[in-house]
């Protein structure tokens, strides 16, 4: 399963070989159907979003990524957040709109280190939504998480944090705030940059 994953990314950059989009689909899909996670998500958001020439198809898409995020891993932790975006839609499109459900695969991908899940993890108890309380302690922990991995929006939050500070959870400080915002702003986050502007001016 692997090897076909494999030899589906060389034909779909060209890497040793001429790149051909059906060859690629075709050896993602024989690695899915062979229980390769990462093709199964691979698969499932090339039918999501009808790429690499082939149609859309979201009830296929849905299916594959179901299938991988229920074996997710720290290495495959995509499917689970993929889905709790699409559980996350009022419109319900594809699957129902469900936000206690995106809460919990979120939480899952989070828990497997996926910063992209931390941060929206770190927003939802932030600001309370998908079902989740405003608790500062939580907000902060998730953000730190994904920040000290690198997640620029989870740095450039934390130093929102920082910069307020929160009554027996974190103790405000401009220096930690300024130094968060500097470290998303060297990432090439414009609104980092905008922060880091401001705290100069301050």
């Amino acid at each position: 399963a692997q090897a076909a994953y494999r030899v589906a990314v060389c034909n779909e950059i060209g890497a040793g070989t001429k790149r051909d989009l059906s060859r690629a689909l075709a050896f993602y899909r024989k690695a899915a159907a062979l229980g390769d996670t990462a093709a199964m998500y691979k698969l499932g958001m090339i039918l999501l979003h009808g790429t690499l020439g082939e149609a859309r198809n979201p009830r296929e898409a849905v299916g594959w990524l179901r299938r991988a995020a229920e074996q997710a891993d720290e290495e495959n932790p995509h499917a689970l957040h993929e889905l709790a975006l699409l559980h996350e839609m009022p419109t319900g499109q594809y699957v129902p709109y469900d936000p206690y459900r995106a809460k919990e695969l979120l939480t899952r991908a989070a828990q497997l280190g996926y910063t992209q899940s931390q941060y929206k993890l770190a927003q939802c108890y932030e600001y309370g939504t998908l079902g989740c309380p405003v608790d500062p302690r939580r907000s902060i922990g998730w953000y730190t998480k994904a920040a000290e991995k690198g997640n620029s929006e989870a740095e450039l939050a934390l130093s929102g944090w920082y910069l307020t500070g929160s009554e027996g959870v974190l103790v405000q400080s401009d220096s930690e705030a300024y130094l968060w915002a500097r470290r998303a702003a060297n990432k090439g986050l414009s609104k980092a940059e905008y922060a880091v502007g401001y705290y100069a001016e301050i």
